[in-house]
């Protein structure tokens, strides 16, 4: 089965991941990827008629390899936004209780706030994605989305790996904000995900269990980055769509 992953930052490890498959078997299926933001698809999004649509570059690379190619279509929009919100500390603690499922206890100390306040924060930031999933609907048809890769627990590796917007951002030495919240924001940007892409249609596809430990961090040999998987990541998520699971 030929698989196009399309997406944004997250598809760095499925690219890799493909790459060092095609290398090893030639022969076997393969699994490509389309990265909205580079230079030759700019704007990503042409926003000058009457509604949004994909820019007119961008499109037709998809279409193109739909039609040479009949693969599964596979959806990697966003799902960095969460980080953005919460990898680091807050001037001011807080920290929210997350309904419908258990996650780690209340952190210690922080100021508790509204789920609904939390929530109603991510979807503000995640408009572009949402825009980005109609698109991507509108062209190809139903498609597969990626769940973004769980937090990684461990601090220090989150403060040596993290990407120089977040060290820009803290200005200085890096507070990374406690693993309980990181868990909790990362549940609730699932649950908006979800909820965004059943509504078109589309199937949501869960991180590979492998990649996680028991308490659904994401394990130091998956991930790439303070906020991405590696290449051992994406083979796993290629197994998975392959196997549909």
């Amino acid at each position: 089965m030929n698989i196009l992953v399309i997406g944004q930052s997250h598809i760095a490890a499925i690219r890799a991941a493909a790459k060092t498959r095609r290398e090893r078997n030639p022969e076997r299926p393969r699994t490509r990827v389309i990265h909205t933001l580079e230079p030759h698809y700019a704007p990503e999004i042409d926003e000058q008629g009457e509604e949004p649509r994909f820019s007119a570059p961008l499109e037709a690379t998809i279409l193109d390899q739909i039609a040479r190619h009949g693969p599964l279509v596979v959806s990697a929009m966003g799902g960095n936004f969460h980080n953005a919100l919460t990898l680091l500390q807050h001037p001011r603690p807080f920290d929210f209780s997350l309904s419908g499922e258990p996650s780690p206890p209340f952190v210690r100390g922080a100021e508790p706030v509204p789920e609904s306040l939390v929530r109603a924060a991510l979807e503000h930031g995640l408009a572009r994605d949402f825009t980005r999933l109609r698109l991507l609907r509108a062209v190809t048809g139903p498609f597969v989305h990626l769940e973004s890769p769980p937090p990684v627990r461990d601090d220090g590796f989150i403060r040596d790996s993290a990407e120089a917007w977040f060290k820009d951002k803290a200005g200085g030495e890096i507070a990374i904000a406690p693993a309980a919240l990181r868990y909790r924001i990362w549940r609730l940007n699932t649950g908006i995900f979800r909820k965004a892409v059943e509504a078109l249609g589309c199937r949501f596809q869960p991180v590979p269990r492998e990649t996680q430990d028991a308490d659904g961090f994401l394990l130091p040999q998956f991930a790439g980055d303070a906020t991405h998987g590696n290449e051992a990541y994406g083979e796993a998520v290629i197994r998975s769509l392959e196997s549909g699971a």
